[in-house]
């Protein structure tokens, strides 16, 4: 046996590079596996997938109708999307203060900061300006409290553009 390993030791020695080589890839490719799955879950409760407006409604309906508190800060954040891709700005503000209400209580801080920079936006819109920095304020930091720098970086780029105090301090708002 000895023998034989002596003359195929370069083999034995693939061999067992080969082994370990697979261990190391499966091991990898399972924690990318259970990372992609934690990433994923909260953006899965966070919002829907892309609906028309006839059945947001409907799926917003019936979790109302059965309590179901985590889904709806998303579905109102949605429908609100919705109303203002057909122009119901007035709708889709009562939307979105849901959605803020739905997600202070339940802990959904990025529906909360996305509902936020949108009302800012429909008070921008509207030309009030310290009512659109103030959502963006609040957006701006709810994303640094979720580490979500891109968002951050984008509300702030907004902010200074904008001119709005990048320095505020917001109480009871």
């Amino acid at each position: 046996m000895r023998e034989t390993l002596a003359q195929h030791a370069g083999l034995a020695w693939t061999l067992v590079c080969a082994l370990v080589g697979v261990v190391l890839l499966l091991v990898l490719l399972s924690s990318q596996r259970g990372r992609r799955k934690r990433s994923a879950e909260p953006e899965a409760t966070a919002l829907p997938p892309s609906l028309d407006s006839a059945a947001l409604t409907a799926a917003l309906r019936k979790a109302e109708a059965s309590g179901e508190a985590e889904r709806l800060p998303g579905l109102y954040l949605s429908l609100a999307r919705c109303r203002l891709e057909e122009k119901n700005k007035s709708d889709a503000e009562d939307l979105l203060r849901k959605s803020i209400r739905g997600a202070a209580g339940t802990q959904q801080k990025d529906i909360h900061a996305r509902a936020r920079l949108a009302l800012g936006d429909l008070a921008h819109a509207g030309g009030d300006l310290t009512t659109a920095c103030e959502h963006w304020q609040i957006a701006r930091a709810l994303f640094h409290e979720l580490k979500q720098g891109r968002d951050h970086e984008a509300v702030e780029t907004r902010m200074l553009r904008n001119g709005c105090p990048t320095d505020w301090v917001l109480t009871d708002f």
